[in-house]
């Protein structure tokens, strides 16, 4: 039986950035709630031990991706709370377990003040500012086995499976192909720890990606699986707003005990 409880997952592939502005390395990723007849895509924001909102009007855009074709569930996502969380939320839509969901959601941007705290606005806004940057995230979450996981969104940061997570057994490694801006990105790190748990960085394992950007990743147990990376590049696209651009990607799927 697949799990649903999908605000909490039981295994997570994640980065952490000791340099970054604190606000904006926080996660984005997708999960899923309620009977397939009427599913709910949950946009999920932050790191286990710290939950922000999930703000509905910073999601660009929210697609399902079937054998069929893709659409929008953009039109009526709002705020919600799901096992206490503030989560955005989609309207029901039917899911035949083999969908792909992914979101776009513009986190804007982010400046460091003088005193160390942080401010989501730009350089310009913030005279004092001694660190600034853009924050932009891409989520990907897999509804069952055989939905189209191998698709390439065209994302500036992605994750892509080179098998069927939802195939994948514990003790297997998954393998993924991390993509920026359509390129393979080699020497990226993918971290797997705990979704629910704070693990110091210290203890997270790190996968590094080869020269073609595939990462080997162990699948250690059953559950929920969240992957998830991050990029920085110097200097941003808007230099005269923010010194930095920060990409975040992340793929959520579930792996079941099968024989």
């Amino acid at each position: 039986m697949r799990l649903r409880s999908l605000c909490e997952p039981a295994m997570a592939i994640m980065v952490l950035l000791g340099s970054t502005l604190t606000a904006s390395a926080h996660d984005v990723w997708v999960t899923i709630a309620g009977e397939p007849a009427a599913r709910r895509a949950i946009v999920n924001y932050g790191h286990p031990d710290d939950r922000p909102p999930a703000f509905a009007d910073k999601v660009a855009d929210l697609l399902i991706v079937t054998a069929s074709g893709q659409k929008s569930l953009l039109d009526g996502i709002g705020s919600a709370a799901v096992n206490g969380l503030s989560v955005a939320q989609s309207k029901p839509f039917v899911d035949d377990g083999h969908a792909l969901l992914a979101v776009r959601y513009d986190n804007g941007f982010w400046t460091k003040t003088a005193e160390g705290t942080y401010r989501n606005a730009t350089r310009r806004f913030v005279s004092d500012a001694v660190d600034s940057l853009w924050s932009v995230k891409f989520a990907k979450a897999l509804t069952g086995p055989e939905a189209p996981w191998q698709s390439v969104l065209g994302h500036d940061l992605e994750i892509v499976p080179l098998s069927d997570p939802d195939r994948t057994k514990p003790g297997q490694n998954l393998r993924v192909k991390v993509l920026f801006r359509g390129k393979p990105l080699a020497g990226a790190e993918v971290e797997r720890g705990d979704g629910i748990t704070a693990v110091p960085e210290k203890d997270i394992p790190r996968f590094k990606t080869d020269d073609e950007g595939v990462a080997s990743v162990p699948i250690v147990g059953t559950g929920a699986h969240l992957l998830v990376i991050d990029h920085k590049v110097t200097p941003s696209a808007a230099p005269d707003q923010a010194n930095s651009d920060l990409f975040n990607a992340t793929l959520w799927f579930e792996v079941e005990l099968r024989p």
